[in-house]
């Protein structure tokens, strides 16, 4: 398991095209890609998971990557995730 903090950047709700972005880039990886914050766990291979981010009281929060190319998976993942532009 590799876990890293992750300060979510861009605008809040993250929009339904950042959200799909990011669950193809997260499901390129076979490790399994959670967010962790006080509320509770957000699936990051989930658009659902990713919209409900927009209700967030704050910006920060934590990574866990867990599987076969955790490795690579927790750096490039947190990597989007902290990108301010939409791209």
């Amino acid at each position: 398991m590799t876990s890293r903090k992750v300060t979510i950047g861009g605008p809040l709700p993250i929009s339904a095209d950042r959200a799909r972005q990011l669950v193809a880039a997260a499901n390129c990886f076979s490790s399994n890609i959670l967010l962790l914050d006080s509320r509770g766990t957000f699936n990051g291979k989930s658009m659902l998971g990713l919209l409900s981010l927009g209700k967030l009281s704050g910006r920060e929060m934590t990574l866990v990557a867990e599987g076969a190319d955790e490795e690579r998976a927790a750096p490039a993942f947190a990597a989007l995730l902290e990108n301010a532009s939409p791209s």
